[in-house]
């Protein structure tokens, strides 16, 4: 295993805190918490972000044209839940306690994806 791919582990760790520190500030929702959440779903994608790009190119992986269409989706989805939360639209989907466990979806869907993303590279190093 060389460096890169043990810095992107360390990543997907990462990724593994954020998605439970969002899980944990879902259930202790106050006034402010929701900026946490903001917080970790950005961080959430700059770190799949990093992994998608920077990562990906140096382990010369292939990214499979499903992996690149996860990938928008999750990005289109929080910028989605930032024009909301700025409130350049208003979406009543959105709204309320839903809107919170809806910001919880990027560091999850995040986590699925890079997790999808480094076992199958694992399983055909394996093949």
């Amino acid at each position: 295993m060389d460096l890169y791919e043990k810095q992107e582990k360390m990543l997907w760790y990462l990724q593994i805190l954020i998605f439970a520190g969002a899980f944990l500030v879902y259930w202790q929702i106050g006034g402010d918490q929701k900026l946490v959440q903001i917080i970790l779903a950005v961080l959430s994608v700059l770190s799949l972000t990093l992994d998608r790009f920077y990562f990906s190119a140096k382990i010369r992986q292939d990214v499979y044209p499903s992996y690149s269409v996860a990938y928008g989706l999750i990005v289109l989805y929080a910028i989605l839940l930032l024009v909301q939360f700025v409130g350049i639209i208003q979406l009543p989907f959105f709204e309320g306690k839903r809107g919170y466990l809806l910001w919880v979806l990027t560091p999850a869907f995040s986590l699925l994806w890079k997790t999808k993303f480094i076992a199958f590279r694992e399983w055909d190093q394996e093949g």
